[in-house]
């Protein structure tokens, strides 16, 4: 248990077992006489029974739970020193002594002092001068590390406790000089001779006498400080400001994009150093070498007539001037190292301050600290900090949108916190909305002279015509990052290089490069004031091609309803194959979908729907990426709708059908495919009419609407039968799959067989393998596992071969069935939790539902009866949602069993009467089995040998 007397006594006990514990605690691990303890408790004149009092509160204090322990002589808080917090401070006071590290020294000292929450009950006199000292000492070390101006809040505190403390007094003189803030350091001299002349008669000491007079000559010599005033509000930096505040002179480069804090960081730095080159603290706005000299001639009191008119002459006697001294020297805005050269001092103990857009090299001896944006949490802070904390934390997820808005763009926030701070009215929501257009979102980041625009325009107009032309390129595009197999079609490599030197541009990885988002807007509003439409336009389908002619390679025969019928508008497949598809495409799959949507954007309706349908056949189908898929095809849709263009208006319904049918969306995939064989069948198109039939049939099969969907895939295959024979194999699969549910096994044997052989020709691996499936589910309703096996077995292998996991979990569950009717539960078991893990993977509802409600089954088989009732139900919950009549039916045929088994007859009796009622609308094979559940079943007994199909 922990122990805390610097300050009220924790735990919280009556104030005489407070004192006692306080005694025993500086005392822990030692014993106290009682005598000792009666004295420091009641003094001279302690009560008659005192003895038995100080029993009576150790007995508290004992049941309090603290460990007093009665020892002879007297009584002994028995715990570890580290357990009690004025032990713990001696400990970290004494290592900070023995601590070469300034900074570990610093942060132990503070840790130590933070332990103090008040006055101490006892020896209050003794402790405060050890606290005293503990703070002297930690002050000390903050100066020496240069932390003047974060020093002046807390050392105030302690002046106002200790008031004839001359050491603290005289640091705080030191703080404040130090910061810059010499009128106020001399104000305190003054209060403390008051004091001490007032309290004690007496005037201060000499020392404190000889920093008032060091104070008053630094302000004599203040001229010679010619920074800009150090942003109260500075927020993050902590690497990189350290880095500066450690050294020990040198030249510094800051280098980072317009906006990112490159001059706040060096004028900050400055401030904080200015203490160790007293000699000078000198700023240069850069705009020409020999301007420069002359600037810092005439700061370090160099008369004009004696500087001369060269710049080399200039250079020389800059260098003369500031040999031996120290000074921090600030070069803001550099762009060319020639400008820098001539500025340097020779001498070894001054220190310059680099900073520049870009990234220039040939520089000797420089240092380099590139800068970023701020983290999401540093720019959230720094808005707190204009803005105060009430506002930012009143509408906390605002700011945090607000800062991403703002890129994290130091002056982006900045310019949003002066202009809520001067709008007091405002919400930080109103400035989200404002920000959230992107149109108008540079003109919303103004706030008098801060602008993000013209920060970025300085940049822009410094740039050769050919590499502004690739900026306002990168811009248009509207991607959040341009990869080499866009950039080699659209760009030169050196040109970007440019950019990416004049901070425009970042390099992410091997040949990838990003563009801030506020830059991008920027580059945007350029494209579309300098460059003809038609330019603009041709930039967005040359980079839809080049996508095109890498990911048309790397399309695939996936086993839709609806297959490919968008055709490859003549783009070649040139670009070399990634070596890992799925990576590749796990890392392009946001790009691509935005280029389409920008694509879109411009009208290009027809290249944006063959990217969109493309991405279907190599990615989106094969991988359920459904929200990338609706995007995709709901822009280029919109496109399509302007142009007037019917037939790739049906294409993408088409395919908008198929999405909606594999999130198993039943009834809007319906509509999808309505609309799309209407205007299909309106422009005479025989085949695209034919694929939204066979799409029709689907969905009807799935809702138990068996007529419709044999009608449909009937005439799908009727129009496909002479041009399209992987069409064909989809409708007859879907035909074989009805006859098999309607009990027409041979049926049903014939259709499949001859969709998979048409499957075969059609080089559909994939279809093949369902084919094949679907053969073997037929063998295993009729008890044939063995042959069920061989089928489903072989299907399972030729779906290893094409990489589709998804229809792999279908045939896992195929087999996991035949397993379990021939009592392997094991491998079953195995095969069961592989296909489990796949559906969710993708977020396959349909398949997550068929593997729980064959996870029932193999618990109602395997005896778990109850196991199986839970599982069961979740499968049957699943079934309602997804509004499919027929797998609800079969679900519960098997909880009836599992009801049955566990001896709620009027349990099975509910599932079995609804289950024989949709078996009966549905018309299904399982109609004739309905008389035979609850003889086979027994009503407790266990038979395995009917389980569902």
């Amino acid at each position: 248990m922990e122990v805390r007397i610097l300050g009220p006594v924790e735990p919280s006990v009556p104030p005489k077992p407070a004192q006692i514990l306080a005694v025993l605690a500086v005392e822990c691990g030692r014993i106290v006489p009682v005598e000792r303890l009666i004295d420091l408790i009641w003094g001279e004149e302690p009560p008659p029974q005192a003895r038995k009092s100080l029993q009576v509160h150790i007995s508290s204090l004992r049941r309090a739970g603290l460990p007093v322990e009665h020892r002879a002589a007297g009584y002994v808080l028995s715990t570890e020193p580290e357990n009690v917090d004025l032990h713990l401070f001696r400990k970290l006071v004494s290592r900070a002594s023995d601590e070469p590290d300034l900074k570990v020294k610093a942060s132990k000292l503070h840790e130590a002092l933070k332990l103090w929450r008040g006055t101490p009950v006892v020896f209050a006199q003794t402790l405060d001068v050890q606290r005293l000292a503990a703070a002297e000492q930690w002050v000390d070390v903050e100066l020496a590390l240069g932390r003047h101006s974060e020093l002046i809040d807390p050392l105030g505190v302690f002046v106002a406790e200790y008031p004839l403390a001359e050491k603290l007094r005289g640091q705080l003189m030191t703080a404040l000089a130090r910061a810059g803030r010499r009128a106020d350091a001399m104000r305190v001299f003054r209060e403390t001779r008051k004091v001490l002349v007032d309290e004690l008669g007496v005037e201060p000491g000499e020392q404190l006498q000889q920093l008032y007079r060091d104070v008053l000559e630094g302000a004599r010599e203040s001229r010679r400080n010619y920074l800009p005033r150090d942003a109260g509000d500075f927020t993050g930096r902590d690497e990189e400001l350290s880095r500066l505040l450690d050294s020990d002179g040198g030249v510094w480069w800051i280098e980072g994009p317009a906006g990112v804090g490159k001059s706040a960081l060096a004028v900050h730095a400055a401030h904080r150093l200015a203490d160790r080159y007293p000699d000078g603290q000198l700023f240069v706005d850069l705009h020409s070498p020999s301007g420069a000299l002359d600037s810092l001639l005439r700061a370090m009191d160099v008369p004009g007539e004696r500087i001369p008119e060269s710049a080399e002459e200039r250079a020389a006697l800059w260098r003369a001037t500031v040999g031996g001294r120290r000074v921090v020297i600030v070069l803001d805005g550099v762009t060319s190292v020639s400008q820098v050269r001539p500025l340097l001092p020779g001498s070894p103990g001054c220190l310059t301050l680099i900073t520049s857009r870009s990234r220039l090299c040939g520089l000797e001896g420089v240092r380099r600290i590139p800068l970023d944006v701020l983290s999401s949490d540093e720019a959230v802070t720094l808005l707190k900090r204009i803005l105060g904390d009430d506002r930012v934390s009143d509408e906390p997820e605002q700011a945090q949108e607000v800062a991403r808005l703002c890129g994290y763009l130091p002056l982006a926030v900045r310019i949003t916190g002066a202009r809520l701070a001067g709008r007091a009215h405002w919400p930080v929501s109103k400035l989200v909305r404002r920000l959230s257009d992107e149109r108008s979102r540079l003109d919303e980041l103004v706030a008098d002279d801060l602008a993000v625009r013209s920060s970025l325009e300085l940049t822009y107009r410094a740039l050769d015509d050919n590499v502004r032309q690739a900026y306002r390129i990168f811009g248009f595009l509207g991607l959040p990052e341009v990869p080499s197999f866009l950039w080699g079609h659209l760009l030169d490599e050196d040109v970007l290089d440019q950019l990416v030197d004049a901070r425009l541009l970042d390099v992410i990885g091997s040949a990838r490069y990003r563009m801030h988002e506020l830059v991008r807007l920027h580059a945007r509003e350029l494209a579309e004031a300098e460059d003809p439409q038609q330019e603009r336009e041709d930039v967005v389908r040359r980079a839809v091609v080049a996508a095109l002619s890498t990911v048309d390679g790397l399309t695939e025969q996936l086993f839709l309803a609806v297959p490919r019928m968008q055709d490859s508008l003549g783009v070649v497949t040139t670009a070399a194959r990634p070596a890992d598809k799925d990576a590749w495409f796990a890392r392009e799959e946001n790009l691509l979908t935005r280029l389409v949507e920008r694509a879109a954007e411009l009208g290009l309706a027809e290249i944006a729907s063959q990217l969109a349908e493309v991405l279907v056949f190599a990615w989106f189908g094969l991988r359920n990426r459904y929200e990338a898929w609706e995007r995709t095809h709901t822009a280029a849709l919109e496109a399509v709708w302007k142009t007037g263009d019917v037939r790739l208006e049906a294409v993408l319904r088409c395919s908008l059908g198929q999405m909606h049918y594999k999130r198993d969306n039943l009834a809007e995939a319906r509509e999808w495919f309505d609309t799309a064989q209407t205007l299909f069948v309106n422009m005479g198109d025989k085949r695209g009419e034919a694929v939204a039939m066979n799409g029709i049939g689907m969905v009807c099969r799935d809702l138990g609407e068996y007529p419709c969907a044999l009608e449909a895939l009937g005439r799908a295959r009727e129009l496909l039968e002479s041009h399209d024979p992987e069409g064909v194999a989809h409708a007859l699969y879907g035909i074989g799959s009805i006859k098999r549910e309607l009990g027409d096994d041979e049926g049903a044997q014939t259709t499949l067989a001859l969709a998979e052989t048409t499957y075969r020709a059609a080089r559909s691996r994939r279809g093949e393998a369902l084919a094949a499936r679907g053969i073997g589910l037929i063998h295993r309703a009729r008890g044939e596992l063995d042959l069920a096996e061989e089928h489903i077995v072989r299907a399972h292998e030729m779906v290893a071969g094409t990489g589709d996991e998804l229809l792999g979990c279908y045939t896992a569950q195929a087999w996991a069935k035949v397993l379990i009717r021939k009592g392997s539960f094991d491998p079953a078991e195995e095969l069961i939790a592989t296909a489990m893990d796949g559906c969710r993977d993708v977020g396959d509802r349909f398949g997550e539902a068929l593997v729980r409600r064959t996870l029932g089954e193999w618990r109602l088989a395997a005896g778990d009866h109850a196991g199986a009732r839970v599982v069961l139900a979740e499968a049957l919950a699943s079934w309602t949602d997804l509004g499919l009549p027929l797998w609800r039916a079969r679900t519960l045929r098997d909880l009836g069993a599992a009801h049955a088994c566990l001896g709620d007859v009027s349990g099975a009796d509910r599932c079995w009467d609804e289950a024989a009622g949709l078996f009966t609308r549905l018309g299904t094979r399982e109609l004739g089995e309905v008389r035979q559940w609850r003889a086979r079943w027994n009503l407790g007994g266990l038979a395995t040998s009917w389980i569902s199909r």
